[in-house]
């Protein structure tokens, strides 16, 4: 084979390896965070006190309701 050739398919070889590595270690740091006491990702999600859903916010109402105001008086 030629030097060239071989060289190349080395190259490849190890590159291969050392992207399999790196997936490896990418799924043992996953499995690890999500076996891991998920306390914080359990816990119930604050409320606003408003409507549920985008309208949750204040400024939505403010911002949509305004304008059709202004434009009513």
């Amino acid at each position: 084979m030629n030097y060239r050739f071989e060289n190349i398919l080395n190259s490849a070889s190890a590159n291969k390896q050392a992207f399999d590595s790196s997936i490896a270690g990418v799924r043992r740091s996953l499995h690890d965070s999500l076996h891991e006491d998920n306390t914080a990702a359990t816990a119930a999600p604050a409320k606003t006190g408003w409507l549920k859903g985008s309208l949750s916010y204040p400024w939505v109402i403010v911002c949509s309701l305004v304008p059709s105001l202004k434009d009513l008086f």
